[in-house]
């Protein structure tokens, strides 16, 4: 997750301006104050850089900055990226 983490962290910072040391794994995009229309240019931005399309999930204000990066290693892993329970 390092590396995903860390673009994913870049991505939030350059476009959407949320200062990096606001930036914790455990804040939900919401608590980033992206709302919706940021989320859909998210999915667009994450798709250019990564190659892999994120799941309506994951785009959600209600994710994790870390829910989205582990995600994203799960699809560019190859697998299926499904929701787990908690």
């Amino acid at each position: 997750m390092p590396d995903t983490y860390d673009t994913l962290r870049s991505i939030l910072n350059s476009a959407f301006r949320v200062p990096e040391e606001e930036i914790r794994p455990e804040l939900t995009l919401e608590q980033l104050d992206l709302d919706s229309l940021a989320l859909t240019e998210l999915v667009l931005i994450v798709h250019e850089r990564f190659g892999v399309k994120i799941d309506s999930a994951y785009a959600s204000r209600t994710t994790t900055v870390e829910q989205v990066a582990d995600h994203l290693d799960t699809l560019r892993a190859g697998g299926t990226g499904a929701v787990a329970s908690s």
